[in-house]
């Protein structure tokens, strides 16, 4: 059975999880947007006729935009990326499609230890590739920044000094939880800020569903240290300068190999969603896709080549366990 996520296109109700063992339709030609997702930019970049195109998308004064600011986002997102309205085009993001909770947790049954179930999922699949390679190295793993709940975003959003775009996504993301604007003060501090990001990430996914581009999560840390391909890895924080030469020349080695024209990223963020696209694609040329689909959280894509994949097995990628096992060979069209 071929199921070609394409087809259906979520909005912003939860995804039903795709049956397994299925196939993700997609063409040799079909554009891919890797995204970078930071609280006052996104970083792009789009892979496509051989070629990847670095850009930059500020999203200061979206809440000034008469339509709402989803939908400002939308315009300026097909401005930078005319690629994201292919019908065959797919988007690989690095955020989250949704706050914590869940289908399941406001069904009663909370998330261990506050952790979604794509992580979980997530978490196995790398245990299994990193116990079958011959001498993994010692920074294959999964490092993640647990999402908070949807009333932490509530917070951030009610709090003064959240940046007046995010303010704007909060309002038109829950419209129903907001009251008035608190002092600065009771938003999240210090180092919990950090995933106040993610309100971005959020509305990405809304303002996708307005596009043809077929949206997943993603997560450039975990798909650089899967793909090093034999080159250094250095966590970013060891120091962005070292970080940014880390991730440079393992770009500059697989970028090539996979047909792919690139400039040298610049910044982490570019270099971040340019790992996303040149995986993406080196998947589709000989590898796979394994998409873990989990109701009220979203769809998370992970590339990985072939020996990867065959070291998961059947019994992570199965029916039971909500996963899709999207092969990316032979292609399928249409």
């Amino acid at each position: 059975m071929i199921a070609d996520l394409r087809l259906r296109r979520a909005a912003p109700a939860p995804l039903r999880s795709a049956p397994a063992s299925s196939a993700l339709t997609l063409s040799p030609a079909a554009p891919i947007v890797g995204i970078d997702v930071g609280e006052r930019a996104l970083d792009l970049a789009i892979a496509a006729a051989g070629r990847i195109r670095l850009a930059t998308l500020p999203l200061a004064g979206l809440e000034h935009c008469a339509g709402g600011a989803i939908a400002g986002l939308t315009s300026r997102l097909r401005a930078a990326a005319p690629e994201l309205d292919a019908a065959d085009a797919i988007a690989l993001i690095d955020s989250p499609e949704a706050p914590r909770e869940s289908v399941r947790a406001r069904a009663g049954a909370p998330h261990p230890n506050g952790s979604r179930c794509i992580d979980r999922r997530l978490a196995a699949i790398v245990r299994r590739i990193k116990s079958a390679r011959a001498n993994p190295a010692p920074w294959l793993g999964l490092w993640l920044f647990p999402t908070p709940p949807r009333a932490w975003f509530v917070r951030c959003v009610r709090a003064s000094d959240c940046p007046p775009h995010l303010a704007a996504f909060g309002r038109e993301l829950f419209p129903n939880a907001l009251g008035r604007p608190r002092h600065a003060s009771d938003g999240p501090r210090g180092g919990q800020v950090f995933t106040r990001f993610m309100l971005a990430g959020f509305a990405l996914f809304r303002a996708l569903t307005a596009t043809r581009a077929t949206s997943f999560e993603s997560y450039p840390d975990l798909v650089f240290r899967l793909w090093h391909n034999g080159a250094g890895f250095t966590p970013k924080r060891a120091g962005r300068r070292g970080a940014l030469a880390a991730r440079r020349a393992i770009i500059a080695r697989l970028a090539p190999r996979h047909g792919l024209e690139i400039a040298a990223p610049d910044t982490l963020d570019h270099a971040d969603a340019a790992i996303l696209a040149i995986c993406a694609a080196a998947a589709r040329a000989a590898g796979a896709f394994v998409i873990i689909a989990e109701p009220g959280e979203g769809r998370f894509a992970l590339p990985l080549d072939r020996d990867d994949h065959a070291a998961i097995g059947p019994d992570i990628v199965s029916a039971k366990s909500s996963m899709v096992d999207a092969r990316l060979f032979p292609f399928k069209s249409g």
